[in-house]
C-alpha cells in the first residue's frame, strides 16, 4: 500500500473518528453498565423484604386480584414469571397520563399471597442509562437514529483504522512504547485495544445500525420490491403477527396454566418468562408467550408463541431451531449486541470491552490533539485547545453525570418525580462538566473532571451505607449480591477516577511545557521601582 493511499486513509480514519467519537463514547460508557441491567434494576429497586420463590399458579391469583381492583385491562401489559433472577411474579403496564407523560405501573406478590402495588419502588436508573445508551443523551424523537448514522461512521472508522493498521500489523500489534514520547503512547494503547477488540466492534457497529436504523434500510424493498407485502413474507420466519384493532367486544382471558401448556406443546423444551397481553378482555385479544430453551444448541434460544387471549388459537410460532438463516441472523445479532448469552462470563467481558470501547474514541481524540501540536511554542492551536476541553468535557461530563444519577435515584426513593430528578442530575452534571472544562485550561479542567468523577463515584456505597443502611459487609451477610456489586465497582472506579485526576495533575507540572496538558504559563511580574530603590 503506497504513501499516499495510506494518508488518505489516515485522513478518513481521522474525521469519522472526530465526528462520531465523543456520542458514542457516552454509548459505550452507558451501555457497559447497560450490561448488567437486572443488577442496577435490582439495586434501584431495593426491595425491603426478601420474596421466596413463588410457583407458576400463582401467577394467575395476581392478575386475579389486580384486575379485580382496575376494572378495565390497560391495551398492553406483560407478566413476568418467576425464574432464577427474579423469584416472584411481577405485572407492568404503563398509563398514560393527561399530560402526555407515562407512569410505569408495577404489581407483585407478598409472601403471603396478596398482590401490592410496588410502583413507587420502581427505580427508573437503569432506564434511563439504558436510554443514554441508544440515544447517546439525544432526544428521545430522533436521537435513535442519530446515533444509528454516527455508528455508520462509527463502521467507516474501523474499516479504515483496519487498513492503516495492516501494513505493520505483526510488528506493532502488541507493542506499547510508554517510554517514549507520549503522543507514541496513545497511539500504541490505541492500537492494541483497537485490534484486539476489532471483532466486537464490527459486530457492534453492524448490530447498531441495523437496531436503530434498519426500518429505513428495509423501507425502499417495502415499497419498491415487495409492493407494502413485506410483513406478510416475513411474518412466517420472523414469527410476527399482523396487529388487529380491537373489536369492542367483551373476551374472557384464558387462564395462564392453559396458555403456557398450549405455548409447550408448540415448543417443547420450553422455559417461559413473559407473558405480553394486547388488548385483553377484547375478542381479538392476543398473547405473545416469550422464553429460551432448555438447550441452548444454536447462539439465537429465545422461543416466542404467539396466542388468542380468548381461545387459545396458535396465530404464529418462533422456534430459533426451525429458523431461517435470515431470521438466525437477524436475532443472533440482536443477542450478540445485548450479550443474552454465556451468562456472567460474558457480561463481564463485555462490560470490559464497553470501557475499553470509551477508551478508543477518547484516545481517537487525544492523537488528534497531539498531532496538532506545535511543539516549539508555548501557545497551542486554538483548534486543538478547544477539541481538547470539549473532549474533557463531554466525556468526563458523562462519567461524572451517571454517577450524580445513581445518587440522586438513591437519595429521592419514594418520590413521585424521580424519573425527572435522576435526569436532571445526569444532564445538570454534564453540562456543567463541559462548561467547567471551557472556562478552566486543559490540564487544570480535566484533573477537576476527573477528581469530581472520583468523589461522585465514591459517594455511592457511602450514601448506600448511610441512606438504607447497606454497607458492603451487610450486603454479603445478606446475600444481596447486586448492592455488592455496584457499590464494589464503584469503589474500584472511584480509584480509577482518583489516579488518572492525579496522573493528569502530574503531567500538567512536569510534562512537556509546550503541551496543551502543561499547566498555563504565568506572565512574570516586572520589577516595580519604589522608595529606597536605585534606578
Amino acid at each position: 500500500m503506497n504513501t499516499a493511499t495510506i494518508r488518505t486513509f489516515t485522513a478518513v480514519h481521522t474525521w469519522t473518528g472526530l465526528a462520531s467519537g465523543l456520542a458514542l463514547f457516552i454509548a459505550f460508557y452507558a451501555g457497559s453498565l447497560t450490561v448488567f441491567f437486572h443488577e442496577l434494576r435490582e439495586w434501584d429497586d431495593l426491595h425491603p423484604v426478601h420474596i421466596s420463590h413463588q410457583a407458576d399458579d400463582q401467577a394467575q391469583q395476581l392478575l386475579d386480584q389486580v384486575f379485580a381492583v382496575h376494572a378495565t385491562h390497560p391495551p398492553r401489559f406483560d407478566l413476568n414469571l418467576a425464574d432464577g433472577a427474579y423469584h416472584g411474579h411481577r405485572l407492568y403496564w404503563s398509563e398514560r397520563q393527561d399530560d402526555g407523560s407515562s407512569v410505569a405501573r408495577r404489581y407483585e406478590l407478598t409472601n403471603t399471597g396478596q398482590a401490592v402495588d410496588v410502583s413507587g419502588n420502581t427505580g427508573p436508573l437503569a432506564g434511563f442509562i439504558y436510554q443514554l445508551h441508544y440515544n447517546a443523551g439525544l432526544p428521545n424523537s430522533w436521537g435513535l437514529y442519530a446515533l444509528g448514522i454516527v455508528c455508520l461512521i462509527y463502521g467507516l472508522a474501523l474499516l479504515t483504522g483496519l487498513l492503516i493498521f495492516i501494513p505493520n500489523f505483526m510488528k506493532d500489534l502488541f507493542v506499547i512504547r510508554s517510554r517514549k514520547n507520549l503522543k507514541r503512547f496513545w497511539l500504541d494503547t490505541h492500537n492494541v485495544v483497537g485490534v484486539i477488540s476489532l471483532p466486537w466492534h464490527i459486530m457492534f457497529a453492524w448490530s447498531s445500525v441495523l437496531l436503530a436504523i434498519g426500518i429505513f434500510l428495509v423501507a425502499p424493498f417495502q415499497a419498491l420490491v415487495f409492493k407494502d407485502n413485506l410483513m406478510e413474507i416475513a411474518a412466517d420466519d420472523f414469527g410476527l403477527v399482523q396487529p388487529q384493532r380491537p373489536a369492542d367486544e367483551v373476551g374472557a382471558i384464558l387462564p395462564v396454566k392453559e396458555l403456557t401448556a398450549i405455548a409447550k406443546a408448540q415448543v417443547p423444551e420450553f422455559s417461559i418468562s413473559r407473558l405480553r397481553y394486547r388488548h385483553a378482555g377484547d375478542v381479538n385479544g392476543i398473547v405473545e408467550v416469550s422464553g429460551t430453551l432448555n438447550e441452548r444448541t444454536t447462539l439465537v434460544s429465545r422461543a416466542v408463541v404467539t396466542l388468542s387471549a380468548v381461545d387459545g388459537n396458535v396465530l404464529a410460532v418462533s422456534d430459533p431451531r426451525l429458523a431461517s438463516a435470515g431470521s438466525t441472523m437477524y436475532f443472533g445479532l440482536y443477542e450478540l449486541h445485548f450479550a443474552s448469552f454465556g451468562g456472567y462470563v460474558t457480561r463481564w467481558a463485555y462490560f470490559f470491552l464497553g470501557l475499553a470501547g470509551a477508551y478508543l474514541f477518547y484516545s481517537g481524540n487525544l492523537l488528534w490533539i497531539e498531532s496538532r501540536r506545535k511543539r516549539r511554542q508555548s501557545e497551542q492551536r486554538s483548534d486543538a485547545r478547544f477539541l481538547a476541553k470539549l473532549n474533557s468535557g463531554v466525556c468526563m461530563g458523562c462519567m461524572a453525570g451517571v454517577s450524580a444519577a445513581f445518587l440522586v435515584s438513591r437519595l429521592t426513593a419514594g418520590l413521585s418525580a424521580r424519573g425527572d430528578f435522576v435526569e436532571a442530575a445526569y444532564y445538570a452534571v454534564f453540562f456543567a462538566g463541559i462548561a467547567w472544562a471551557f472556562l478552566r485550561s486543559v490540564a487544570h479542567g480535566a484533573r477537576d473532571l476527573l477528581y469530581i468523577c472520583a468523589i461522585l463515584t465514591a459517594a455511592i456505597p457511602i450514601v448506600d451505607a448511610m441512606v438504607i443502611d447497606m454497607p458492603l459487609w451487610r450486603s454479603a451477610a445478606n446475600q444481596r449480591w447486586e448492592l455488592l456489586m455496584v457499590n464494589a465497582v464503584a469503589i474500584l472506579g472511584a480509584a480509577m477516577f482518583f489516579a488518572m485526576g492525579s496522573g493528569v495533575s502530574r503531567r500538567a507540572r512536569r510534562g512537556e511545557a509546550n503541551s496543551v496538558w502543561a499547566e498555563p504559563v504565568r506572565p512574570s511580574s516586572p520589577p516595580t521601582t519604589g522608595l529606597g530603590t536605585q534606578k
